[in-house]
C-alpha cells in the first residue's frame, strides 16, 4: 500500500496536480485514497528522503521546487557520467548488442502517430538513456542516472505543468539512431559528443535561448 501511495503521489507531482511549494498534508490523502495514517505516512517520509517533499512538523509537506542552478549542475552531472559510461560501453559491445540497442530505440523509445504528448516524448527520451547506460555494465551508475532522470522530469513538469499531457507534436528519435551508428562504425567520440548534446537539449526545453555554460 505504501508504494502505491508514493506512486500516485509522485505522479500527481509529475502532473501538476500538486504544484511547486505547494503543501500536502496527511488528511487530505488520507481522505483522497481511503486509507489509514500509517502507508500516507511511510510513503510521504519516502519522498522526503528523495528529495520530492520537505516536511514542516504540524504543518504538512512542501513540494521541492527544483531551480537552475540545481537543473545546471544535474546536467553537468549527466554528461560526465554517460558520456564516459558510453566510452566504456564501447568496448563491450558487439554488433548484436548495438543492433538490440537499435530496434530497442526504434520499438520502445520513438514516438509514433502523427503527434505525442510531451509526457510520452520525454519518457521515450528517459528509456533510451537508461538503456544506452546499461551497456556500461556499471550498476552504480545506473541507479544515479534514474535519480537525476527522476528530478530532472519533476523540474520539467513545474516548470510546464500546465502543458504536461496537453500540448501535443512531432517527434523522432534521428538524434538516438545517429548515436547508435555512430557507435556501429567505431566512432566512440562521435557517439559521445552526440549524447552530449542530446544530454545539453534538455535546457533548450527548459529555458529557450539561454545557452548552458
Amino acid at each position: 500500500m505504501k508504494q502505491e501511495i508514493y506512486r500516485a503521489v509522485l505522479k500527481d507531482i509529475i502532473e501538476g496536480v500538486y504544484k511547486q511549494n505547494e503543501i500536502i498534508n496527511e488528511k487530505q490523502l488520507i481522505e483522497k485514497y481511503g486509507v489509514s495514517k500509517s502507508p500516507i505516512r511511510d510513503a510521504l517520509i519516502e519522498l522526503c528522503s528523495e528529495g520530492v517533499l520537505i516536511s514542516h512538523p504540524r504543518y504538512g509537506y512542501e513540494v521541492v521546487r527544483i531551480n537552475e542552478k540545481e537543473i545546471r549542475d544535474i546536467i553537468a552531472f549527466r554528461v560526465m557520467i554517460e558520456t564516459g559510461c558510453i566510452r566504456e560501453a564501447a568496448s563491450y559491445m558487439d554488433q548484436r548488442d548495438i543492433e538490440e540497442l537499435r530496434e530497442f530505440t526504434l520499438k520502445e523509445c520513438c514516438d509514433s502517430g502523427d503527434d505525442i504528448t510531451i509526457l510520452k516524448h520525454w519518457d521515450n527520451n528517459c528509456r533510451f538513456h537508461l538503456k544506452l547506460l546499461s551497456y556500461s555494465r556499471n550498476l552504480y551508475c545506473y541507479p544515479m542516472l534514474q535519480r537525476s532522470i527522476g528530478i530532472m522530469t519533476r523540474a520539467y513538469a513545474q516548470r510546464h505543468w500546465e502543458k504536461w499531457g496537453r500540448i501535443s507534436f512531432q517527434m523522432d528519435c534521428e538524434g538516438h539512431l545517429d548515436i547508435i551508428q555512430s557507435l556501429a562504425e567505431g566512432d566512440t567520440d562521435g557517439a559521445a559528443e552526440k549524447l552530449k548534446k542530446d544530454i545539453l537539449s534538455f535546457m533548450e526545453l527548459l529555458y529557450p535561448g539561454n545557452l548552458f555554460l
